[in-house]
């Protein structure tokens, strides 16, 4: 029989366990982080048109700034928000401006892992 001081190193079977551990971890991150990431874009984007349109100072249209944030997501390479998942809406001195976006990502079979982006930014209307 041996004893425990002769025993060193793993096995076969403790390195598959591992691996496949590993596996089972790293699938999800690789397709959760572009999401996350694209997600923080978003954020970022709409920080941006706050920023642009303060810097305008003049009156802009809804439209305007619908066009002008599309304009912005593609240039942060966000080409997949289209026109209808964006709303602006006019509430008494401000202006609402919400993206509302769904990623999905299929990790196996019929798992699939969903982020639902949905960022309000109000922007104040000139005086």
């Amino acid at each position: 029989m041996r004893s425990l001081k002769q025993q060193q190193g793993m096995t076969a079977i403790g390195w598959i366990l591992l691996l496949g551990l590993i596996i089972i971890i790293s699938l999800p991150a690789m397709k959760i982080i572009p999401m996350y990431l694209n997600s923080l874009k978003i954020t970022y984007t709409l920080k941006d048109l706050k920023s642009k349109l303060s810097e305008r100072g003049e009156t802009i249209t809804p439209e305007e700034i619908k066009k002008l944030l599309l304009t912005l997501l593609d240039d942060k390479m966000l080409k997949e928000i289209i026109a209808d998942e964006i709303t602006v809406s006019q509430e008494n001195q401000a202006i609402k401006v919400r993206i509302q976006h769904e990623y999905k990502k299929q990790i196996a079979g019929n798992w699939y892992i969903i982020l639902v982006v949905n960022d309000t930014v109000n922007l104040s209307l000139p005086k």
